[in-house]
């Protein structure tokens, strides 16, 4: 079966977006997702340049920049009735 010139284009299109989608996702510096989850980021001399977290109430909180050098770590949260 041929496609059509427009169909084949629009197939394309789609597939470009769809992969320009998912390296924009895979490039992005990690960073919380739940609550008590806090990361700390770093230059390449080891200073802290960016801070990213949410609190155990839920809040976020951010400063500085990501970069793909980072540690993390976990709040200790009482549970949620």
């Amino acid at each position: 079966m041929k496609l059509s010139i427009k169909r084949r284009g629009t197939r394309i299109v789609l597939a470009l977006a769809a992969a320009f989608a998912i390296g924009a996702a895979v490039a992005a510096a990690p960073g919380p997702t739940h609550r008590g989850d806090f990361y700390y980021y770093f230059d390449a001399a080891g200073n802290t340049i960016g801070y990213r977290a949410i609190n155990c109430n839920g809040t976020y909180v951010s400063w500085g920049k990501t970069s793909a050098r980072y540690s993390n770590g976990y709040m200790i949260c009482d549970p949620i009735d």
